[in-house]
């Protein structure tokens, strides 16, 4: 039997799921302590300090995971130059692979897809925590095999398929947690459908103007 979860951990689990279910501006600090279990409404306070540093406690619980991964996959597509496909998977397969290790994982990329459409709004401290990720690197990467679409198309197509990337994968984890296996694709042709989609759409032809 483990040990009993810190106050601290139980804070940042509470944090994940409501941010994750409701959005994070929809989220207050008194709802936070309330669903962790705990009666001192100061706990954030003196856990993390605002929440802000909640917010980013945990997101650091995950970025090195993911960005060990995604570096893992940039160095094999760096090496491939002129393949499209190992620069989307380097987008891809971190995401599918870590939205099958758990809950806290799933609410993170939740989390994450919505920091992506707020990042220039968003503290200093949490855009930088957001880009040890290192998916702004694969994306670039990606951006150079992509030629020809037009700057405001891309970044709005890019937006697009980050949330729908994480959402697809969150929502074929919680199937397997399910035992629902009717409608699932193999790991395999799962990851691979998704880079097919995140391919054409990115490099979809574009109407001039």
């Amino acid at each position: 039997m483990g040990a009993p979860a810190s106050t601290r951990d139980m804070l940042l689990d509470a944090a994940a799921r409501l941010f994750a279910e409701r959005g994070i501006d929809n989220v207050s600090l008194a709802e936070i302590v309330r669903t962790a279990g705990q009666r001192n409404v100061s706990a954030v306070h003196y856990h993390f300090g605002s929440r802000d540093e909640i917010l980013r406690a945990v997101l650091a619980r995950h970025v090195p995971a993911i960005a060990e991964r995604r570096e893992e996959l940039l160095l094999q597509a760096r090496s491939r130059p002129d393949d499209v496909r190992s620069a989307a998977e380097a987008i891809v397969r971190p995401v599918t692979e870590f939205a099958q290790l758990g809950w806290r994982e799933r609410a993170y990329l939740q989390i994450g897809a919505e920091l992506s459409r707020t990042i220039d709004r968003e503290p200093s401290e949490t855009r930088d925590l957001m880009t040890r990720t290192v998916g702004r690197a694969a994306w670039k990467l990606l951006r150079t095999q992509c030629p020809g679409v037009p700057a405001d198309l891309w970044r709005q197509r890019q937006e697009i398929c980050i949330v729908f990337i994480g959402r697809a994968a969150a929502d074929r984890a919680r199937l397997l947690d399910r035992d629902d296996r009717r409608s699932v694709l193999s790991d395999d042709r799962f990851v691979d459908n998704l880079v097919d989609m995140v391919i054409g759409a990115m490099t979809a032809p574009h109407r001039g103007g």
